[in-house]
């Protein structure tokens, strides 16, 4: 194919993904039901936070909290694209094209990145005015960029974990396991140092190494290297999720069909 024809077809993959999504997120399940969940789950662990160490803590899990909430589109919502050609019996289709199952499954995953921001943006106004946190609000402005990276490579390890729901066996689990354990090793509530195994986790989990950059960042500390291995992470898991699509799609050649059973 030719560049003009590359991007042509990118660009009408981008456009049947937003078809997509609004298909399965109709604006108005968006505004009423998607932010408001995230929303209030940002303001549960700022509010965590505040109880376990007072406002300065409150602060930290703040800061994470706009981070947590990214698996929600990038991690959960996002296996519904996948998980639409397995149900609905379209991988054939998508395998045999000219472009590469993963290349289609990415661009289809461009509006969930967005909606991850969204996520961060909304709860940063509205958490941060509720708790009184207005000038930390307006520290964090500048650095959206940083969660706009986060809610990349969470949707690159959302996709790797989706991966798995166009093959035999597949487990619904796995989404929500990543998810978890994001929650769990991505320094949300306790700061990087404090327990090896969440460390040694989030040394290759996404959001880690993003809020290491946040907070350096709010700190007047050199920020850029964190991002970095923010972005290695992120490369690593849409690595691992080109990996995953291509043994199911070789896997679908050899045997002459795709078995979802």
């Amino acid at each position: 194919m030719t560049v003009a024809e590359h991007l042509g077809r990118s660009a009408e993959t981008v456009r049947f993904g937003v078809r997509e999504f609004y298909a399965e997120n109709p604006p108005h399940i968006v505004v009423t039901v998607l932010i408001p969940r995230a929303v209030l789950q940002a303001l549960f662990m700022t509010l965590l936070g505040g109880v376990i160490g007072g406002p300065e803590l409150r602060e930290y899990a703040f800061v994470g909290s706009l981070a947590v909430i990214l698996p929600l589109a990038g991690v959960i919502a996002v296996g519904e694209i996948p998980g639409n050609d397995k149900w609905n019996g379209t991988f054939y289709r998508v395998r045999s094209g000219r472009m590469h199952p993963f290349v289609i499954f990415f661009l289809r995953a461009l509006p969930y990145v967005l909606l991850g921001v969204v996520f961060s943006a909304v709860s940063l106004l509205v958490v941060g005015a509720l708790t009184g946190m207005g000038g930390l609000i307006l520290r964090l402005v500048p650095l959206l960029p940083l969660y706009v990276l986060m809610s990349v490579t969470v949707t690159a390890a959302g996709l790797a974990a989706a991966a798995f729901a166009v093959g035999r066996r597949a487990d619904v689990l796995i989404g929500n396991l990543l998810s978890y354990l994001i929650l769990f090793a991505g320094g949300i509530l306790v700061p990087p140092g404090r327990l090896a195994v969440a460390d040694l986790l989030g040394a290759v989990l996404p959001v880690r190494h993003g809020l290491q950059a946040v907070h350096a960042a709010l700190a007047g500390e050199p920020w850029l290297g964190h991002a970095a291995l923010e972005v290695v992470v992120g490369a690593g898991w849409a690595a691992v999720a080109l990996l995953v699509v291509t043994l199911q799609v070789r896997r679908a050649h050899r045997h002459g069909h795709d078995d979802f059973t």
